[in-house]
């Protein structure tokens, strides 16, 4: 904590702050980045930031992890971690459990005030990093007869890794899965602090869609790292069509092959077929993921969800102008009194004419009275 000049920052469990971001100095940048920063333009990196620290099961099962985004001014960021809760300041998932709720870090509005910014209201990427650094999360002290350093290629400095580490990266069989990322919006807004929410990716207050058409060369790596870049990344969501070998590549179940039953819940099958590799290369025979309704994604793992509104950018369209104009309403007194006032005035109309069409009469019969008979 003494490294932080923010102030209010809340850990708790297996979590500690990360130091490497606070009043950092970053020199020039690499060959390998993407980006260029020469001699003149380092500066002292400044991020609010923490490690949480994983343990064996982790990387034997899959966990849940959960953030909180409450918006704008008095709003805050939340993380939590599955865990199992040994007391209000410690938990653990060593042990098998990790069912309870770790309120793992925290971030006020009111801590970032020193640089005058606040919890983002805009709409925001979510990334999932999954690179390896050689200065985050790693000890802060070497292991008793090691030398300072942490590289798996150095059999010297080697023993400051957790045991099975450096095999473990050596090995090609190390992956990150995500089986799904599910995002949740209030229209409650006394449910959080902060302002309300927006909702969907391209809301009227913040139209992103539009900004990021006016200003493409924002979006796109320029050169000499990148010439083929034409435009803002705009990946449409594929619906199957990744490659798999099993129905539960394709988030399916493999059905017994004596009885032709399986169980489980079914989001897409793996589907044998030939598919076209171009114009001068030969159709090879392999299987592809095809989903089923309610389900989309290349192995169809994300459930097929859209937006509840439509954003800035529909809403602008010229060929929508009167498709999305409000439906007028009437109060329910004015309609009432309209259609009195309606009734009133038919009944007196009917009235009226009755009394008419009997005073006709009337005359009528008067005048066959005063005629006289024929002599």
């Amino acid at each position: 904590m003494a490294q932080s000049w923010y102030e209010g920052l809340e850990i708790n469990g297996n979590t500690t702050l990360n130091p490497y971001f606070y009043g950092t100095y970053l020199g020039e940048t690499k060959p390998q980045e993407p980006v260029h920063r020469n001699k003149k333009q380092v500066f002292q990196a400044d991020a609010v930031g923490a490690m949480h620290q994983l343990t064996p099961p982790n990387f034997k099962t899959m966990h849940t992890f959960r953030i909180e985004w409450q918006p704008g001014p008095g709003g805050r960021l939340d993380w939590y971690a599955k865990d199992h809760r040994v007391n209000s300041t410690y938990s653990t998932s060593g042990d098998g459990h990790g069912q309870d709720w770790v309120h793992a870090f925290s971030i006020k509005g009111e801590s970032l005030n020193i640089t005058g910014a606040q919890i983002p209201v805009e709409p925001s990427a979510v990334i999932l990093n999954t690179g390896i650094s050689s200065t985050w999360g790693f000890p802060f002290t070497t292991a008793p007869g090691c030398v300072k350093c942490f590289d798996c290629m150095n059999t010297t400095c080697a023993c400051n890794f957790h045991a099975g580490f450096c095999n473990m990266m050596k090995s090609s069989t190390v992956a990150m899965y995500i089986d799904h990322v599910r995002v949740y919006q209030s229209k409650n807004h006394s449910a959080h602090v902060g302002i309300p929410h927006t909702v969907g990716c391209d809301p009227v207050e913040y139209p992103t869609k539009a900004y990021i058409k006016g200003n493409e060369y924002r979006y796109m790596r320029a050169a000499p790292f990148v010439y083929d870049d034409k435009g803002p990344l705009e990946k449409k969501i594929r619906n199957g069509g990744g490659k798999c070998k099993l129905n539960t590549d394709c988030g399916g179940v493999n059905t017994d092959k004596n009885t032709g039953k399986g169980g489980g819940n079914i989001r897409g099958e793996c589907t044998q077929g030939e598919f076209s590799q171009g114009l001068f290369n030969p159709a090879i025979q392999e299987g592809r993921c095809k989903c089923f309704d309610g389900f989309t994604g290349p192995k169809c793992l994300a459930d097929d969800k859209h937006d509840d509104e439509m954003g800035a950018w529909e809403l602008g369209k010229n060929s929508a102008l009167f498709e999305y104009l409000p439906k007028p309403a009437l109060p329910l007194v004015l309609v009432a009194s309209v259609s009195f006032s309606i009734v009133c005035t038919v009944l007196f109309a009917l009235g009226h004419v009755v009394r008419n069409q009997k005073e006709l009469k009337s005359l009528q019969r008067g005048q066959y009275q005063k005629i006289p008979a024929a002599e």
